[in-house]
């Protein structure tokens, strides 16, 4: 290494500021830029991910005290310790390479030590800079060796623009150097592939497309480095050579280094050419920063889209943990960002007072401001201070329309602690303010912790309300869910029948929510069947009804759908896909979304529905012919239809959990947050992430379905009582007796409880209506039974069978319990064969004998 005062006195004619480099980036020709950017691992260290340096230093001890028995001392004597024993290996001009191939056996192992690293990191300020200068068009390409992906991510958050990222030698030898497209070409790979090219030896060259791309891209322009220490020789031989050639970095290159930095000798060499020049700067962020600024712009977040991962960055950016606003150009942008955060929550508040008012009346400002408060504080859970001051600004509102927005926050902050005595006295105070206000009335409803109370309550106001729609709907729909698991001692079919025919005979348009209930209807009262012939007349006949009226409206085609996945007949379900595909042509930007939804489900019943070899190429058309929509596509339940995919039937599970990993951040991922997050935890390693997913979802997120995936994650672990205490959590929070049920005993067959297996199923099977979920209950007791030597019930395991048609995973379980192995071998061979997704689900499985996946964990290695 150099002196740093010794380099800096020596090359200080070659010094140019962030000024003149703005200056020089302006002189170009038409709107062409003429640099490149070239970020080095010190562009990622703001955004949490550890340097080369850092890395080195805890490597470094570990190998030298694989070697030697001798302690560790000081990082100067381990160098000198292994320059001395080890110079085969070791490179004192290169530790980060030589130690990272003594560290991994295996480009496998650096693939997945990389990985970890980067994983779940967000980009910093200085990437949301970067785009706004690739939007301006002063750049257009990135070379790095870095293998995160947050520049890619930083496009996908803030900018319209989809970048074209290559990260294969294969992939680089297309791109055009004319092309506008923004450019992201990753010189030694990406984390996500074994080719990553992190080793001594693997950087002592590019690969020759690679090489051959950089040259050519240098015959137009200069390039910057920031970030960058020039430790490769890989790069550094590349720009030896180029400067040698006359029409090569025309343009020059501007080498960005933060003061103190230390200096090699081979940058020291290459500083001292000519066409090289270095620019001072206080880090990766500021550089960008400032240098957005001389080129006249600012940090505007463009980007239409709202994600949660979008959200976190923007926090991150305020939160602003490394101090980045002592830089003026920073300091004034997250002051405006912070502006822009507080305006985008009143304008929330301003579309949920819009929304809800059925009056004109207008928020007085002191109770706007009041309003815009206390939310905050219920967001933040300080409750008690919310509280005290919704007391006193109840008190004090003289106005009913203000005084029920206080009262309804009150209500939420209690149904949230779980005081339902309170929260029904605030629901009353708030009825008080106006008796015949329908809103206030019904949103008494939710308070009620049991469906039978919310159903006498509703009952009740039928005579009061004796013509609103939206009550007999809504009594309807609790109604049904009450009667899923219970008899009709409370409520009567017939009475639920009459309901809907009376809000269908005052409004009989699609858009009457009546329609859905009473395809409902017709399932809950046909839940126990086995056989399907009166209920799919009945359906049959419920849509010749509403096709008659509009062939082409959401309903029908939701209902159609629906129906066609659940039965999986094939034929059925590619004529439901056939009219689907056919609507979609003709309808609207937002209905095509909505449709692409309904198709998605219907693609994703063909795993089940008579599936043969033909079955993956009506997918993979599926994909191909959809993904030509970009607006309608990038919704979650078709990102996740492609995972599922990749995984299903290319037995990719890399490129499937990357898939679910981008459905995170797509639209309408909230509704599909369960399929996600199974194909995540496919790889243990993801728990973490999972866990902190769950920790940014919104405050309104389904208290259920977080306390579900909890359990799932604890059963992973081994951590059987957690899960069950999650499990009983959830019960209190009134979960489905089937859900719980069949929780509940899983998890006691896992932790080995069978006694209490038993139990459970025996206590709660007669109040299951689903055949399918008590066919599922009375193999989980069998089981139990089995294990304990107690003699099982061979012809309610043959009746499951015969449910069944001797196809499928219930099937296959009830085979393995009779000790028929040979069947249900053959139905585990069709099962894994056709969804390859199922060798994961059957893991974890009790009524699997010992060993019998063994087969196919050498093909899911290969896959992973």
């Amino acid at each position: 290494m150099i002196e740093n005062n010794v380099a800096d006195e020596k090359l200080s004619f070659k010094k140019r500021s962030i000024k003149d480099l703005a200056d020089y980036i302006k002189i170009r020709s038409g709107a062409s830029p003429n640099y490149s950017l070239f970020l080095g691992a010190g562009a990622s260290v703001t955004s949490g991910i550890r340097t080369g340096f850092e890395l080195v230093q805890e490597w470094r001890e570990e190998i030298y005290t694989r070697f030697t028995t001798e302690p560790y001392t000081t990082a100067v004597k381990a160098r000198e310790w292994l320059a001395e024993k080890h110079p085969d290996w070791y490179d004192q001009n290169n530790e980060y390479s030589s130690l990272f191939e003594k560290k991994f056996d295996l480009p496998s192992q650096r693939r997945r030590f990389v990985e970890r690293q980067v994983d779940k990191k967000l980009p910093s300020i200085g990437y949301a800079y970067l785009v706004e200068l690739f939007e301006s068009k002063f750049f257009d390409t990135v070379f790095t060796t870095n293998f995160d992906d947050l520049i890619n991510e930083a496009f996908y958050q803030f900018s319209s623009d989809r970048p074209l990222l290559c990260a294969h030698d294969s992939s680089i030898k297309g791109i055009s150097v004319t092309s506008s497209r923004p450019k992201i070409i990753k010189l030694h790979g990406d984390y996500l592939f074994d080719s990553i090219k992190s080793s001594l030896k693997e950087t002592e060259s590019l690969e020759s497309n690679t090489r051959e791309k950089l040259i050519e891209f240098t015959k137009e322009y200069g390039l910057i480095f920031i970030g960058y220490a020039g430790n490769d020789n890989s790069i550094m031989d590349v720009l030896k050579y180029l400067l040698k050639q006359e029409d090569y970095l025309r343009n020059g290159i501007y080498w960005c280094r933060r003061k103190g930095d230390q200096i090699t000798p081979e940058l020291f060499k290459l500083l001292n050419q000519d066409k090289v020049y270095w620019v001072e700067i206080d880090g990766f962020d500021e550089f960008m920063a400032e240098l957005a600024h001389e080129l006249g712009g600012e940090l505007s977040l463009g980007g239409t889209q709202k994600s949660t991962k979008r959200e976190q960055m923007i926090n991150s950016f305020i939160k602003d943990e490394h101090n980045l606003d002592v830089n003026k150009f920073i300091r004034n942008d997250l002051a405006k960002i912070k502006k822009h955060n507080l305006t985008r929550d009143i304008s929330s508040l301003i579309n949920e007072l819009s929304q809800s008012d059925t009056d004109d009346q207008k928020i007085p400002e002191d109770d706007f401001k009041n309003l815009l408060s206390i939310d905050s504080l219920i967001r933040a859970k300080n409750y008690k201070v919310a509280e005290e001051k919704l007391s006193q600004l109840i008190n004090d509102a003289s106005d009913d329309n203000i005084k029920s927005k206080y009262l309804r926050r009150f209500i939420n902050i209690k149904e949230d602690q779980n005081d339902t005595k309170l929260a029904l006295e605030y629901s009353d105070k708030l009825i008080e303010l106006d008796e015949f206000n329908l809103s206030y009335t019904l949103s008494k409803t939710n308070v009620f912790t049991e469906q039978k109370d919310k159903i006498i309550y509703l009952k009740g106001l039928l005579e009061k309300f004796n013509y609103s729609i939206d009550l007999k709907n809504h009594l309807c729909r609790i109604a049904l869910l009450y009667l899923e698991t219970n008899n009709e001692e409370l409520i009567k079919f017939s009475e639920v029948r009459s309901l809907i025919d009376g809000s269908l005979h005052q409004d009989s348009g699609l858009d009457n929510r009546a329609w859905r209930l009473k395809y409902d209807l017709i399932k809950c009262q046909h839940l126990s069947n086995h056989d399907k012939t009166e209920v799919n007349k009945l359906v049959s006949e419920l849509f010749d009804e509403i096709k008659k009226i509009n062939p082409t409206h959401d309903t029908y085609l939701y209902l159609y759908s629906e129906h066609s996945s659940s039965i999986q007949i094939k034929d059925d379900v590619l004529t439901c896909i056939n009219v689907l595909s056919a609507a979609y042509t003709t309808s609207s930007k937002n209905k095509k979304k909505n449709i692409l939804k309904y198709l998605t489900k219907l693609h994703l019943s063909l795993f089940e529905a008579d599936y043969n070899h033909e079955t993956p190429n009506l997918m993979k058309n599926f994909i191909d012919k959809y993904e030509e929509y970009p607006d309608e596509s990038n919704i979650a339940p078709f990102i996740i239809f492609k995972a599922k995919y990749e995984i299903g039937c290319n037995k990719n599970i890399q490129e499937g959990i990357r898939l679910a990993k981008q459905a995170i951040d797509s639209p309408w991922r909230n509704n599909h947050f369960q399929g996600i997050v199974e194909i995540l935890l496919i790889d243990k390693d993801n728990i973490p992430f999972v866990e902190d997913l769950l920790d940014s979802l919104p405050r309104d997120t389904s208290e259920l379905l977080l306390l579900k995936i909890k359990s799932d994650i604890s059963n992973l672990k081994g951590d059987y009582n957690t899960s069950m205490q999650l499990i009983e959590k959830a019960h209190e929070k009134k979960m489905d007796i089937s859900d719980y049920t069949l929780a509940k005993a899983y998890v006691h067959l896992l932790a080995e409880n069978y006694t209490a297996a038993i139990r459970i199923i025996d206590t709660n099977i007669d109040k299951i209506k689903d055949f399918r979920e008590r066919d599922v209950l009375i193999i989980n007791r069998e089981i139990a039974k089995k294990k304990l030597n107690i003699e099982t019930k061979k012809h309610e395991i043959r009746s499951i069978i015969a449910h069944h048609k001797a196809k499928g995973d219930a099937a296959m379980c009830a085979f393995f319990l009779l000790d028929e192995d040979k069947n249900g071998i053959k139905q585990l061979d069709i099962l894994i064969e056709q969804n390859f997704m199922n060798y994961y689900r059957f893991l974890e499985w009790p009524a699997l004998p010992d060993n019998i996946l063994a087969k196919y964990r050498t093909v899911s290695n290969i896959a992973a």
